[in-house]
């Protein structure tokens, strides 16, 4: 190593923090979200380190590690886009430099995090999309563990707090415009705020049920956190109820901050399926989302083609992310 990379080396430096420095660090990053506010990350995570890599002691980039059964690195269930965030003025870093400072960040932190976990997975934020110091990890050392690369997709409404309702509702697809109608002119079951923990962990059990899938004490302790952070003024669930069975036939959980609102859950019963509904459901989600001030409305996940066809026929759009693991 010559002289001028080992003075740049020493600019950098790797620190754990605490959740309140963490707080600080995510209040001013352009790339956090709800999943990666301390306060919520904390509770969904179980064990999170907050690693912060500072250039000349200013904190550049926060990056949490989490360990969701208390000892294996991974992400928790139900969150998203949790990985690297830059501060304002790291993420404004002239183009000439941020190569060069962002490889100094990310190897250090990619080094310190295999000497200590052994393992890493994290997920980029949207807008975070260059992953080429990842991509060149052993690079010339074929016989070493590569990182796993894997381009995803989120679908987003933007521009909220423009338009009305009308005007958002007018770019879904033809189909969901009609059953909303249907739904106006029919009268479906009428939103409730009645509802219990009981009730969505019934319904989403029902949802799985339709995959085969069995929902394990885990997932049902997570579900447990989501109503808990709801109930904390992190977000808003809108259910609906049939008045003559007293059925919970559809319900969105969002969780929201810095201005995005997540869908986090949406479900359906299945006697209600082809209804209606679910459009209906999803129509006053945006419209909740948007009386609680968000501008985007991110329905969290477009990765396989009928789910994501379906969050799409809202208008959404595209928006690429990346997970990243090694050993890949």
């Amino acid at each position: 190593m010559c002289a001028t990379e080992s003075s740049l080396m020493n600019k950098f430096s790797f620190d754990l923090v605490g959740d309140g420095e963490a707080k600080t660090f995510w209040e001013d990053s352009p790339h956090a979200s709800v999943f990666t506010n301390p306060a919520v990350l904390s509770r969904l995570g179980s064990h999170v380190d907050w690693w912060v890599a500072r250039k000349k002691g200013e904190p550049l980039c926060l990056w949490p590690v989490c360990r969701p059964d208390g000892a294996t690195v991974g992400l928790p269930e139900f969150s998203y886009y949790v990985g690297p965030m830059w501060s304002q003025k790291g993420s404004k870093t002239p183009a000439h430099r941020w190569l060069a400072e962002s490889t100094r960040v990310y190897e250090g932190l990619i080094h310190l995090f295999i000497e200590r976990y052994g393992a890493m997975h994290a997920e980029l934020p949207p807008g975070v999309t260059d992953v080429r110091v990842f991509d060149w990890w052993n690079y010339h050392e074929p016989k070493k563990p590569r990182f796993s690369i894997r381009a995803r997709y989120t679908a987003c409404i933007r521009g909220l707090q423009a338009r009305n309702i009308d005007e958002i509702a007018a770019d879904f697809r033809f189909v969901r415009r009609y059953e909303i109608r249907q739904a106006v002119k029919c009268g479906l079951p009428a939103r409730t705020a009645e509802w219990t923990l009981l009730d969505l962990s019934f319904l989403y059990s029902e949802v799985m049920g339709r995959q085969d899938l069995t929902v394990s004490d885990t997932t049902k302790r997570e579900i447990a956190v989501l109503v808990d952070l709801v109930a904390d003024g992190m977000g808003e669930v809108i259910a609906f109820r049939d008045s003559e069975s007293g059925e919970l036939t559809s319900m969105v959980l969002l969780l929201q901050d810095k201005g995005v609102a997540n869908m986090v859950l949406n479900l359906t019963a299945n006697r209600w399926r082809g209804s209606g509904i679910a459009a209906w459901t999803v129509y006053h989600a945006i419209q909740a989302a948007q009386a609680r001030g968000a501008d985007v409305f991110d329905f969290n996940g477009a990765n396989s083609p009928d789910r994501g066809d379906d969050k799409h026929s809202y208008g959404a759009a595209p928006e690429l992310f990346f997970e990243v693991r090694y050993p890949g």
